[in-house]
């Protein structure tokens, strides 16, 4: 008989994904909110850097065609297509910004490539063009997107430019921060500025416009990300008391969320693409959780980051689909290095949240610490649209193993845990979850850091 015509592994377990949602009964709501239940099921793969590293890379190929060095990148450099097709990857969270100052003599070389603009009013056009040129290259390899529009974190920018931009803070305050890696006082000092000053939000509106325009013209962008890791944490939200009047910091966040959100929402009405729109938040609570019982996780919330999950989510015109981070594992250290070159240890891990501290070395404990926030974070959120944005998993002493059994039984760790943590999370509703990460050409990450053949070996 002649062979009948071959199925790729990608599109076989996209069937299956499709199949296995149809499956799933999510709680009706009493207001409308995106059918994401009709989409598959995102396996979704981090990769902040594609905008700087195909920059880069245009910019190693002077005088050719921009789009065609994107895609060499991508699809030559990366291996996308080989990964989506020897895996379940069929979604990818990448940053559509770059907000790091246009130049400075005190940063190393190469690293501000890619910034979006130039100074408060004048885009970069070479690199905007990049940032449209990567959008529209995973759009023809089929993944579905969810870009990122900012950071509250000060890598690639974050908060403290806009405020910079806004004129509330000085330049030279925000680069020795980002040169030192002491950006804390500055964040207790002018976060709540960020959410509360009108010509912050203008900057902000004007800026993420821009890329909202774009990114409307592709079907597959998913969700949209308003900024990785949002928080409000300042003097206030830190000694759990009210701002002015009743309102907490997490009230102000929520309504600053919402109100961007439903303004960008505007770029997307008239070309019939409309995403679901998500704060990229890491899913702290500001109470405890009232629907369900924890044993390793604590019970308290985390009033102090400033932010609440459940109040983020409760308009009908704004946020429409939850985010959810996790690094449910004891503290990690390692040596990194600022933007101007300096040393600084880089710490990692969500040990914190543990009920008992005489469980730190139980591998076991954490990993049903995990399994609770995951359920926890469901409950709240009972029946509102969630995934998960990014997930990471490091055991004390597994960065330093990089080759050999040992980095080979840490692969296998992950596979283990990361199968377990997207299945739990389809398990109560989740719409996608997302490996942190891939490791891009000239980028490593010794905490959660994947090669492609060892992305290919979990997925």
């Amino acid at each position: 008989m002649p062979e009948g015509p071959k199925i790729s592994r990608r599109v076989f377990l996209r069937g299956l994904a499709l199949q296995g949602l149809s499956m799933v009964s999510v709680p009706c709501l009493s207001f409308a909110r995106p059918r994401a239940e009709e989409q598959p099921f995102m396996y979704g793969i981090n990769a902040y850097y594609l905008l700087v590293e195909a920059y880069r890379h245009v910019r190693r190929s002077p005088g050719r065609n921009r789009l065609a060095a994107v895609r060499e990148y991508l699809e030559d450099r990366l291996r996308l297509p080989e990964i989506i097709d020897r895996t379940s990857i069929n979604a990818v969270r990448y940053w559509a910004f770059n907000d790091y100052p246009s130049s400075s003599s005190i940063f190393l070389p190469g690293s501000t490539d890619a910034h979006l603009w130039q100074d408060r009013d004048h885009l970069d056009m070479e690199a905007f063009d990049v940032l449209g040129h990567v959008t529209m290259v995973l759009d023809s390899f089929g993944l579905q997107l969810v870009p990122v529009l900012s950071n509250y974190w000060p890598s690639y920018g974050g908060i403290l430019m806009y405020l910079v931009w806004a004129g509330k803070l000085s330049l030279q305050e925000y680069m020795e921060s980002l040169c030192s890696n002491s950006y804390n006082e500055l964040y207790q000092r002018y976060c709540l500025e960020f959410f509360t000053s009108p010509s912050v939000q203008d900057v902000f509106r004007r800026h993420t416009g821009r890329v909202a325009s774009m990114l409307s013209s592709f079907s597959s962008v998913r969700i949209i990300e308003l900024m990785n890791e949002v928080r409000g944490k300042n003097p206030c939200s830190l000694a759990n008391r009210p701002v002015a009047g009743n309102s907490m910091t997490s009230d102000i966040v929520a309504d600053w969320l919402n109100r961007q959100a439903d303004w960008l929402r505007r770029f997307f009405k008239s070309s019939g693409k409309m995403p679901a729109f998500s704060s990229g938040e890491e899913g702290w609570l500001e109470g405890p959780v009232k629907c369900t019982q924890a044993k390793n996780l604590k019970a308290g919330g985390q009033y102090y980051e400033g932010i609440d999950l459940l109040k983020n989510t409760r308009g009908k015109q704004g946020i429409d689909i939850a985010s959810v981070h996790m690094y449910p594992h004891p503290a990690v250290e390692t040596t990194g290095r600022t933007i101007c070159g300096r040393e600084f240890e880089d710490r990692r891990g969500w040990g914190y949240l543990a009920a008992e501290s005489s469980q730190s070395g139980s591998k076991r404990y954490f990993e049903t610490l995990a399994d609770e926030w995951i359920a926890t974070r469901a409950c709240t959120l009972n029946g509102i649209p969630w995934y998960i944005g990014e997930m990471g998993w490091c055991w004390p002493g597994q960065e330093k193993a990089s080759t050999g059994p040992e980095r080979q039984a840490a692969v296998q760790e992950r596979k283990h845990i990361y199968s377990h943590w997207t299945g739990l999370a389809r398990h109560h509703n989740a719409r996608g979850a997302f490996i942190w990460m891939l490791n891009g050409i000239e980028h490593s990450d010794p905490f959660y850091g994947l090669t492609r053949q060892e992305l290919i070996a979990i997925m």
